[in-house]
């Protein structure tokens, strides 16, 4: 008698550290040339990093806070401006009202 189980894929939040699925967060990725970029498939080449979707990771709520620069860079191993996480924010806003 074997069941096929399949174990369900967890990732861990960088802003928050919270455990979630992987289909539940969106990954943020550094690729290989070094730019960073939003992941849509959840399969693009480089060092990824996974971000949850509420709010209050990415500026949507009303005290205006954004992503963390310092634990985005401490993830992705690479510096992270102001210029990079908006354009973060409006590629995950964009995804969100698709």
């Amino acid at each position: 008698m074997s069941q096929n189980k399949r174990r369900i894929q967890t990732r861990t939040c960088v802003v928050c550290r919270e455990r979630r699925q992987r289909i539940d967060l969106l990954r943020i990725v550094r690729t290989p040339d070094g730019q960073i970029a939003f992941d849509k498939t959840g399969r693009m080449d480089g060092r990824g990093a996974y971000v949850c979707g509420d709010a209050g990771h990415r500026g949507d709520n009303s005290r205006g806070q954004s992503i963390d620069r310092g634990k985005l860079r401490h993830a992705l191993k690479i510096e992270v401006d102001d210029s990079m996480v908006n354009l973060l924010n409006e590629a995950i806003k964009s995804h969100q009202a698709e």
